[in-house]
């Protein structure tokens, strides 16, 4: 009996251990079944200056300065190693950050006639202004 509530207690540690926000997480597609991890950073300043570390790193190993594979990967070329470093920064890009900046920067300027200017906010600015620009005209 106690090894019984021992094991569940055991369980229920490793399920709480397993249910951490950082760390591979499974995530299943039609075709394919993927590992995603989560990278802490401190704030934008971290996140780019680690990005910029990154390719930095393969500017030096391209120019010679330094091995950049492991000895357990002595197979791999110094250019594969950079290749992936190079894909996992694009992976790193702040695109959607950059993509809600552009939105938030429109929607501050009332740009109404940038292409992801959210529809409804849009009709709602025309409808506001159609009463002040029918006044307008008539003076």
């Amino acid at each position: 009996m106690k090894t019984r509530k021992l094991d569940q207690l055991k369980l229920k540690q490793l399920k709480r251990i397993g249910a951490t926000a950082y760390g591979l997480k499974k995530e299943e597609t039609k075709r394919h079944t993927f590992r995603n991890a989560t990278v802490r950073f401190g704030d934008h300043t971290d996140y780019i200056m680690r990005i910029t570390s990154l390719l930095e790193v393969c500017v030096l190993a391209l120019d010679g300065e330094g091995d950049f594979h492991s000895k357990n990967l002595s197979h791999q070329s110094k250019n594969s190693s950079v290749q992936l470093v190079i894909e996992m920064v694009i992976e790193l890009m702040p695109d959607g950050d950059m993509f809600q900046l552009e939105q938030i920067i429109a929607i501050l300027e009332n740009d109404t006639d940038y292409i992801h200017f959210p529809k409804k906010l849009k009709k709602q600015i025309i409808k506001n202004q159609e009463p002040y620009e029918k006044g307008k005209t008539h003076q």
